[in-house]
């Protein structure tokens, strides 16, 4: 927290208000990241009557604070990375201002308005669909190519991801549901509470799979999604307050010694190996992180061990960061997403001993520009949770009976719930953001579809397909016109 008081008691009234602000709107995203996505999770509890409402919800919202401390934050800056932050941070504040508040006021319109009309759409595609968007308006605004605007290898990443993981829990539900039928035959697991005349609850051991299955659907909500909205605060962060955040001002000098060591080894291994590099580098196989015409920014891939080189000049001897100039901070910070981009590309196409020690060498030297502090992940944890517990209502009818041509049974709750926790929590290990009503609506209809008698009411699934399809796009849209809209007003004028 001494790094964030330290900033607030540095900085004018107007950017304070603006910071805190953003900060307001981005914690509430993530509150509306709860009324949409954790409703899938408490869904099936609720629609079975596992679980009183108010009880499930409290769970709910505990497991997900629970998947936000412990999720790590590989995902977080999958999400950061999507915006070359160089060329906005060497841009004047007023247009970083304006870039933050155009993602986020339309990241929020769209998640807030399909919510109210009981729509469970992805969160991470109206959030994915902004930063382009913007990114997009920013550079063609100020003289950028189209291939610059945005760091689409990032992108394309995250797309392949959020398209799949669906596909997988459809199938995997599919799968599972089938196997479930031939193994277990108990009539009682496959009833639906509309077939319950004297029971209001599903029999023990059917509950407690719902139950269990619930929770764990709800860690892996938080860890997965709580990770976008660190993510969204660490690009407000950096964005405005670059000087305190461009490096882990908390680092301890062990810490920063041990960044200056792996810099200082790949520099040294890029020396030893300079003439396959040299190669691989003009046949194309090694390009730059980011290279742009103008001079606001450049990460040249042929300047890679002059860059990785500064990274461990600039340290030497240092045992604090705030020992560096705000610019000094900032050219390690770019320095060590370049090196690290570089190097990336290296340990992916090199011998195997050389690509562990490439691998070793790289996550202590990142370590100094991706961070979370702690109380960004509290805010987060609390923001979700709060969410979970207020606008779980209008999606649970949606997947408890307007995905099947029949109300969902206990044991397709369990398994769709089952399924769709494992796909989030294998895309955390690929650090991938992916959607969890995606992925709970698809298992929901692998699982419906598996059944003899099953099926899927085409019309619900068209308006879920539309809404799936259109995110992406209309947001972009959206906060592009936002931008334009903004930047004429506050800008322009």
């Amino acid at each position: 927290m001494s790094v964030i008081l330290d900033a607030l008691n540095n900085i004018g009234t107007l950017t304070l208000v603006l910071l805190l602000l953003s900060l307001g709107i981005a914690l509430f995203y993530e509150m509306i990241n709860g009324f949409h996505d954790t409703a899938n999770a408490v869904s099936m509890i609720i629609y079975t009557n596992s679980l009183k409402p108010g009880h499930s919800v409290i769970m709910a919202g505990i497991m997900n604070f629970f998947g936000v401390i412990l999720g790590g934050i590989g995902v977080a800056y999958a999400i950061v990375h999507l915006l070359p932050l160089d060329i906005i941070v060497s841009s004047n504040q007023d247009t970083t201002l304006v870039m933050i508040y155009s993602l986020l006021i339309s990241a929020v319109i769209w998640n807030f308005g399909t919510w109210y009309f009981g729509i469970p759409v992805s969160s991470s595609h109206s959030l994915i669909g902004s930063l382009i968007g913007v990114s997009v308006a920013f550079s063609l605004m100020h003289g950028f190519e189209f291939s610059q605007s945005v760091n689409w290898p990032a992108v394309y990443k995250v797309l392949i991801a959020l398209a799949l993981s669906p596909l997988v829990g459809f199938g995997f539900a599919y799968l599972m549901m089938k196997g479930a039928r031939k193994f277990f035959d108990n009539p009682k697991f496959y009833k639906s509470p509309e077939d319950e005349i004297k029971r209001k609850r599903p029999n023990f051991w059917m509950r407690m799979g719902i139950i269990a299955t619930g929770a764990g659907v709800s860690f892996a909500h938080g860890s997965n999604d709580g990770q976008k909205g660190m993510g969204l605060i660490m690009i407000i962060l950096i964005g405005i307050l670059p000087s305190y955040y461009a490096l882990n001002m908390d680092s301890h000098e062990y810490k920063i010694k041990q960044t200056h060591d792996s810099a200082a080894n790949l520099a040294n291994f890029y020396a030893e190996n300079n003439a396959t590099l040299t190669q691989l580098v003009n046949e194309k196989h090694l390009i730059s992180a980011l290279k742009v015409k103008n001079t606001i920014a450049e990460c040249n891939v042929n300047d890679v061990h002059q860059t990785t080189s500064l990274i461990a000049t600039k340290l030497n001897g240092i045992k604090s960061y705030s020992d560096l100039s705000s610019e000094d901070r900032w050219s390690v910070h770019t320095a060590v997403l370049c090196s690290d981009n570089f190097f990336g590309q290296v340990e992916k196409i090199i011998d195997k001993d050389k690509s562990d020690y490439i691998a070793t060498q790289r996550k202590t030297l990142i370590t100094a520009s991706e961070y979370v502090p702690y109380w960004v992940i509290i805010a987060v944890a609390l923001a979700i949770s709060l969410g979970t517990m207020i606008g779980y209502k209008r999606i649970v009818l949606t997947i408890g009976e307007k995905i099947g041509t029949r109300p969902i049974n206990y044991m397709q709750g369990t398994v769709s719930q089952a399924i769709a926790m494992i796909t989030i929590l294998l895309a955390n290990f690929a650090h991938a953001p992916v959607s969890t009503t995606h992925i709970v609506s698809s298992s929901v209809a692998g699982s419906m579809v598996a059944e003899p008698d099953g099926g899927v009411q085409k019309g619900m699934i068209k308006t879920i397909l539309l809404s799936w399809a259109f995110t992406l796009p209309v947001t972009g849209i959206m906060s592009a016109a936002i931008y334009y809209g903004l930047n004429f007003i506050f800008i322009a004028n």
